[in-house]
C-alpha cells in the first residue's frame, strides 16, 4: 500500500474518533444536565422543608407558651371559683364539704352486683 492509503485510513480513524467523542459528549452531557437539575430541585426542596420545620418548631414553642399561660390563668380562676363556692356555702349554712352534695340515702345496688345498662335492639335487615 502506498502512503496515500495509509493517510486516508488514519484520517478516517481520527474522524471516526472525533465523531464518537462528539456524540458521547452530547449524549452524556444531556444526562449530566438532567442530573444537575434534579440535584438543584432536591436541594431547593430540602431548604424549603428545613425552613418549614424551623417555622413549625417556632409555632410549637409559641403554642406551648400560650398553653402554659392559659393553664396558669385557669388554675387562678379555679382557685378563685372554689373560694367563692366555699364562701357562698358558708353563708348559706352548709358544711365545708366541697362542691359535691352527698346523697341522703345510699343508692341500692342490683342483686347481681352490676349496674343496669341500656340494651339496644339491633336493626332488622
Amino acid at each position: 500500500m502506498d502512503t496515500n492509503a495509509w493517510l486516508m485510513g488514519i484520517g478516517g480513524a481520527l474522524l471516526l474518533a472525533a465523531l464518537t467523542w462528539a456524540a458521547a459528549t452530547w449524549w452524556f452531557g444531556r444526562k449530566l444536565l438532567r442530573a444537575a437539575l434534579r440535584t438543584q430541585k432536591l436541594e431547593k426542596a430540602r431548604q424549603t422543608l428545613t425552613q418549614q420545620n424551623a417555622q413549625a418548631s417556632r409555632q410549637i414553642e409559641h403554642l406551648l407558651i400560650e398553653v402554659a399561660e392559659l393553664r396558669r390563668q385557669m388554675s387562678r380562676l379555679d382557685a378563685a371559683k372554689a373560694q367563692q363556692m366555699r364562701v357562698s356555702a358558708a353563708s348559706q349554712g352548709f358544711a365545708d364539704s366541697g362542691p359535691f352534695v352527698e346523697a341522703a340515702e345510699p343508692v341500692e345496688t342490683p342483686a347481681d352486683g352490676f349496674a343496669d345498662t341500656h340494651f339496644f335492639m339491633p336493626k332488622k335487615l
